[in-house]
């Protein structure tokens, strides 16, 4: 996907605690600061959703619980309705919808770490 360019100023410290990061991840500052800003931006968008690495690389799951989007939509594919997968994991209805409704925006990369985490 084609990028652009865009540049923040933020404090020294964060920027150090940044660097250290990536350094970390033997990533480049700047290939970290757009996972994170982009991360971010699906979390407002789509509340309840974030993002934590996995085997697998990095993998939306649903925030409070160990478990990934991509098993939600999977017990949604069984119960045939919000209501029933909300009452399966014992969450609010608004919960489920939200992870369903990323993973429709992002069938690809969810479909994706669910193969990777069932090994076919």
């Amino acid at each position: 996907m084609p990028t652009i360019v865009q540049s923040c100023r933020i404090e020294e410290d964060q920027a150090l605690l940044l660097a250290r990061q990536a350094k970390r991840r033997h990533l480049e500052v700047s290939t970290l600061s757009s996972l994170y800003l982009k991360e971010k931006a699906l979390e407002e968008e789509y509340p309840g959703v974030g993002f934590r690495d996995s085997v697998g690389g990095r993998e939306a799951y649903v925030l409070g619980h160990r478990v990934g989007v991509w098993e939600v939509v999977e017990v949604h594919r069984e119960a045939k309705s919000v209501a029933k997968t909300a009452q399966h994991f014992r969450w609010p209805l608004a919960l489920v919808r939200c992870a369903l409704a990323f993973a429709k925006a992002f069938a690809s990369e969810v479909e994706q770490q669910r193969q990777f985490e069932i090994g076919a």
